[in-house]
Order: structure tokens, then sequence, then C-alpha cells
């Protein structure tokens, strides 16, 4: 289901002739499906968010993941390898995953756009809307924060509202569904608080009439099936409860979990609690062993408090219990044999004592944010962190890392578990299979073979967690150029390497004349000499600098630019004059012809939307493109058109050659100047957050083909040509990491 878009009237202005040709212009969403490119998963696994997990309720090495960007995953050999199966999601956050307890084929989703269902494990899925409010365009109307199905009773569903990560979106809804999760209707009663987050849902096996909702403002019980609601928190310490858990063996013992909220104050108030009598009353069970650690004053209270959050009872003995604390102070898995009575710390990543075989993601701790114990195999548990997923087999004695594949020492190899969002792919000029993959979260990867194993190159980074953008000097091998920083807050460095990456130092900084601030556009002079490399950038914030020494010092060249460049987007530098650059910054573009002291805005004001990527043709450096998102001004009540825009008169003028709100990218081929590639996403802050994936024309924009065989979501960010071979791509992913590419169409035309 999609929304039209309400708007002002908008009066024809400066940008009035967008308007005027929307008609004409190609929708993307409208483009028919292509069959010239077919796309392959390649690049590493393992390295973004771990949201939920779920053992499937028959089959013991049936494993199901969600992650909070990349949609479903599904393993049927207890993690070793992994398949995504996405088609038909319409939200890539998966908060809870709910399994028919006796048909796995039935599969039922809490994502922040409401439910999912699939009736065939995930090949294919439905969005449900019926019975929710409506879908709009700016806002989650329905986010899922807990999924329960009834322990007799299995065509029952109850579905709960709220985002429990973002500790936000709820209303105190409850929902209900007959006909195992077709249609739903609202089964709270107006009796919740109006903005409790649901973030679980439990019943004691073999009773439908006891129900347990844990919420941001208390726990609550129903005794009649979900007709009436009362708060049940008599004996907790606080109402912000997190997660319930029954033990199968002793049907009216359940455990939660309680979000510590304590800010710098003693003592300690979050933990483990137990109730025998199915929630009327409880008593905590935070015994010997467990961690009560208070953050300081002005700390994050959830990463610097000990919060056990995950619980899971084995179905053997309700004395036996697992809690995951994804705090960072102390992170990981903790077991109790007696009820609470006393707990040990499972999970050990360092020293003599150590039971984990960790994987290449070492520079992260084991904080838990998804648990699972095999209902079929209660040995064996499985957790998940914001990038990796471990399981056990002997209940905690030792770990096997389930989130990448064997590899040889010093190489990451991808078992499927494609869960990454890779800001830039770039293929090397001077060597044909090395490819530069620059992800948000674990930084620069280097791979030799188009992907299939890659190394980390972060070695001397000061901030190597995430990288910008990667250039290689295609006159001297081994030197590459690297924009890292902080995605979340505008700090960042330029480095170099002379090793081919093993290796790296801080050449741009404060003491050499570049300010701190991401570095979010590059060029290289490709007339300069190799000993006195000229390199131009733009720092967020700061503006536009240049080296003539490879980087030991910068000198500004904003000249007359006026201000500092928030969130620049596109740098070109004319190959034929090193003094004539281009910048793209916000919704304009700004032209210098004189290496920086003067510069023009090259178009009339108004004309562009959100710029997200700018691009120019390889044979023309008069024809540009850029990328845009739509942007609606609320002070001036203009719509700026999102779409693909081309100017071949350096800028000046443009013209939209494809209509969407949210064009990432935009690539032209360098085997043919009518061949286009553009890719698609969305904000992930609304119902329905995707894009239409990749598009290709190859007429020069007057028609448009989607091109997603093979790809798994909808929200690519970066396509990157092959200068050895133009019919091979590299995709990047909000999400699935990346993606090698074949056209066969440029194939064949060779």
């Amino acid at each position: 289901m999609k929304n039209t878009l309400r708007l002002p009237v908008v009066l024809m202005s400066v940008f009035g002739w967008a308007l005027a040709q929307g008609s004409d212009v190609p929708q993307a969403g409208a483009a028919p499906e292509g069959g010239d490119i077919t796309w392959q998963l390649t690049g590493p696994s393992g390295g973004g968010w771990i949201q939920s997990l779920a053992f499937d309720p028959r089959e013991k090495d049936v494993l199901y993941a969600g992650c909070d960007v990349g949609g479903f995953f599904i393993s049927t050999n207890a993690g070793r390898t992994f398949e995504i199966h996405n088609r038909g999601l319409h939200d890539y956050f998966l908060e809870a995953i709910a399994v028919h307890p006796q048909d796995s084929r039935l599969i039922i989703l809490g994502t922040e756009s409401g439910i999912h269902r699939t009736t065939d494990r995930g090949l294919t899925w439905e969005w449900i809307r019926n019975g929710f409010p409506a879908a709009e365009r700016h806002r989650f109307t329905a986010p899922i924060g807990a999924v329960c199905f009834d322990p007799l009773r299995s065509n029952v569903v109850w579905a709960g509202v709220g985002r429990p990560r973002a500790d936000k979106g709820g209303t105190g809804a409850l929902y209900r569904s007959d006909d195992t999760g077709a249609s739903w209707r609202r089964a709270d009663g107006g009796q919740l608080p109006a903005d409790a987050i649901v973030s679980s849902i439990a019943m004691p096996p073999g009773d439908s009439r006891v129900i347990l909702a844990a919420t941001s403002t208390g726990i609550f019980r129903s005794d009649d099936s979900g007709v009436t609601w009362k708060l049940a928190c008599d004996g907790l310490p606080h109402h912000y409860a997190e997660e319930l858990a029954f033990a199968i063996s002793a049907p009216q013992t359940v455990y939660a979990t309680l979000r510590c909220t304590a800010q710098g104050k003693q003592p300690w108030n979050g933990g483990v609690f137990r109730s025998d009598d199915a929630g009327l009353t409880w008593r905590a069970v935070n015994g010997s062993g467990l961690p009560k650690q208070v953050s300081k004053d002005g700390k994050d209270v959830r990463h610097f408090s000990s919060n056990p959050k995950e619980l899971a009872v084995d179905p053997r003995d309700a004395n036996v219990v697992y809690i995951g604390h994804r705090d960072w102070v102390t992170a990981g898995v903790y077991k109790t044999t007696d009820g609470g009575a006393h707990w040990q710390k499972v999970v050990r990543k360092n020293g003599v004592e150590a039971n984990m075989e960790y994987g290449w993601l070492s520079m992260w701790g084991p904080a838990v944010q998804c648990l699972a114990l095999s209902p079929t195999a209660p040995d064996r548990v499985a957790f998940g962190t914001s990038g990796m997923i471990y399981l056990t087999d002997d209940q905690g004695g030792a770990w096997q890392q389930r989130y990448s594949a064997p590899a040889p020492e010093g190489c990451i190899a991808g078992n499927g578990l494609a869960v990454t969002c890779a800001w830039r792919v770039q293929f090397d000029t001077a060597r044909t299979n090395r490819v530069y993959l620059c992800y948000m979260d674990i930084g620069l990867l280097i791979s030799d073979d188009l992907g299939a194993t890659c190394r980390r190159s972060v070695e001397g980074m000061r901030m190597g967690g995430n990288c910008f953008g990667v250039i290689a000097d295609p006159q001297a091998t081994g030197t590459l150029w690297a924009a890292t920083g902080w995605w979340n807050h505008n700090a960042g460095d330029l480095c170099r390497s002379d090793d081919d990456g093993r290796t790296w130092r801080v050449v741009g900084q404060p003491a050499a004349g570049l300010p701190d601030g991401q570095v979010l556009a590059m060029a290289l002079d490709p007339r300069s000499a190799v000993g006195q490399r000229r390199l131009v950038v733009i720092s967020n914030g700061n503006g536009v600098f240049e080296t003539r020494d490879g980087g030991a010092s910068w000198k500004n060249i904003n000249g007359d630019l006026g201000g500092a460049a928030q969130k620049p987007c596109g740098l070109l530098l004319d190959p034929a004059d090193g003094a004539h650059l281009i910048i793209a910054v916000g919704r304009e573009l700004r032209e210098t012809r004189d290496g920086g002291r003067t510069w023009q805005r090259l178009h009339e004001d108004g004309a562009l939307p959100t710029i997200q990527q700018l691009a120019v043709d390889p044979h023309d450096f008069r024809t540009l493109y850029i990328a845009g998102r739509e942007h609606f001004d609320h002070t001036a009540r203009r719509l700026y058109l999102g779409g693909l825009y081309r100017s071949t008169d350096g800028g000046h003028t443009w013209q939209r050659l494809l209509a969407d709100r949210y064009i990432a990218g935009v690539t032209v081929s360098p085997a043919s100047r009518g061949v286009l590639y553009a890719t698609t996403k969305d904000d992930p802050f609304h119902d329905d957050p995707l894009g239409v994936g990749v598009l290709k024309s190859a007429d020069g924009g007057r028609t448009w083909r989607r091109e997603n065989s093979g790809l798994t979501l909808l929200n690519p960010k970066g396509l990157a040509v092959s200068p050895h071979d133009p019919a091979t791509l590299l995709l990047g992913t909000s999400g699935n990491s990346v993606f090698l590419g074949r056209d066969a169409a440029v194939r064949d035309a060779k």
C-alpha cells in the first residue's frame, strides 16, 4: 500500500518548469522489469545490527534472524550459512519473529512498518495492514514491538505497538488476530497508558486466558483472553519492563527483565524478576554473580549501567535461565541453574578462560541484542549483537561465531549474513579485480577478487570505524587516500597509505591545516606530479581544501564561497583544467575556474532538489548528472522534486530524466554515453520506506527499466562500473552489503 503525498498548492516560481514537465518524465516506480543485469551477493558478512533471532519450533538446525536494516535471514544448518529472503517486505527493520508452533511455513514478523506474514517460510511476504491505522508517508503508524502465538489456539496471534530499541512509538496498543495474522483488530480496550511501548508478550503454556504484556509503563495482565487488563507490578521496584519468558516445565513460573533507570544513583534498580503465580506477584532474582553497575552522572544509562534485557528459559527446568546484557560495561550472556540465586557469565572473550571463537570482528564486545533457545535442542542457544551471531551446543560451555565463513588468515569471507551498509564501492583503475568497499561501522575493506574475500584495512587510522571514500593513485600503485570519521556527528580524518592499505597514517588533521570534520568528497588532480600530488577535498562544515604535497599540508580554497559547506555530496575536478572545480552542497552547485579564489552558483535559485550525488559524463565534462531527493520548504511552501537530472551546458540548465522522491545515486557507463544507472532508496523513518532498486537506461534517459534480478533489497546506494570491463558492476546497499552485477547487454555489445 502506498499513500499519495498531499501537498499544498505550490505556485509556479523559479522552479515551476520542473512541475510543468512532471507528466512527461518517466516515473521510477512505473519502470518495467528488465533482464540485462544479474546480481550476486559478495563482500563480507556480519558487522551489522542483529535485532531478532528465533529457532524453528520443529527443526533444530533452522535459525531465523532479523536485522535492523537488512531484513530476514534463514539458516538451515545452525547458522553456518544464511540466505536472505526479503521478497515482499516493505520494511527491513525486524523487531520480532514469531513462528507458528505447528507449521513452520507460517511466520509473522513485527517491523517498524507493521506486520509482515509469510506462508512459505519467507520465500514471499505479505504486508498486513488490515485492522491497523492507514499507512502514512511521514511517520510509523503501527510499529510492532512484540508478537506472540497463543499456545493452545495457534490461529490466535497477539501483537504490541512500540519501538523498544528507540524508546518511542508507544501508543498503548495491543492487537489480536484470529486468522493466523491475516487480519487484526485493536484488543486492549484503551486500558493501557496511551504512551506505553510494548516490548514483549507472553502466555503460559496450556492456558489461553492469561496474557502478560511488558511495556515501558509496567507489566499488564489479562485473565480473560484480553478483554480486561490490569497492572501486574506487585514486587517490582519500577514499571519499565522489557522482556518476559514463561517456563514450559512450570507453567505458572515467568521471568521478566526491568531496565535500570537509576541514572548515576544507587541502588541499582534493574535486573531479573521471577513470578510463580503467572505474574500476579514478583520477586528479584538478582543473585550473586549478576553485575549491578550504575552509570556515572551524564552517561547513557543503557550503555554504562548493567542492563540484562534478553531472556530464555530452558524448557526442561524452570530454574535454568539465560539472560543477555546489552550494555557495554557488563556485556555478554549470564546463566543461572538455581532460579536466579547465583549467576555465571558464560561468554568469555579474552584470557585463559576464553570460550569464544570470536571471528574477524575483534574490535567489538558481545553486547547482546537478541537471544534464542532451541525448543527441540535446549542445549543450543544463540545470541546476536550489533554485528555478530554466536551459538553454543553445550549450554554455554563454548561458543562458535555464526556470522562469517572460514577464510585464510587475515581474510574475511561471507556466509550470507549480509547486514552492513556500504557508503561507497569503487574499482581500482590499475588492478582488474581490486575493489574498495567503504562501510558504515566496519570501515574500509579491500578485496582482490571482486569481494569474494576481503581484508579490513584500518591499521593506523584514528577513526577507522566508518569510511566515506577512497582514492587509489593510478600512477603510484600502493598509494591510497581514505576519508574516515564518525557517521553520527561531524568528526573525521583524511588518511594515507603507501603500502597498499596495510598501514595508514593521518595526513588530514587540524595541525596540518585541514579542520576536523567528515571529508565527504575528494578528487585527485591527474596532472599533478607523483611526488607533489594535488588532492582536493570538501570537509563537512568547513569548506574546500587542497594539498599539493600529498597531504603534509593543506590550504583553504573557499575564496568567496560564502560560509562553510554543510553536507557536501559531490566534487568534480576538470581533468583538462585543474583550476576548474564543481562542488555540490545541499541544493546548489558551485563552480570555480581560478582554483578557488572565486565561486559562482551555476544555476538559478531553487532549480534543484537536495543533491545526493553529482556525476559527470566521462567523455564530456560539460554533461553533468545529479541524483536528487525531494524537499519541501515549509517556509516558502515549495516542493523541490526529487529525481535524476541532467545538464548539457556545464550545470546552468537542467532536464529531469527520471521522477522519484529519492534517487540515491547515478552512474554513467564509460562504454556508452547512452547507458545510465540510477539507484533508489528512501529514509527509514515512515511506513513503507523502500526504493524501487536499480534502474537502467540504454537510451540516454528517455526510457528506464528496473534491474533487480538477484537483488535482495530495494534500497541500493552507490553503483560503480569497472574501468576494465564495463559489463561488470559493483553495488553497495543500505543493509545487505555489496552485490556484483553482470550487464549482459553491455557485454554483448562489446
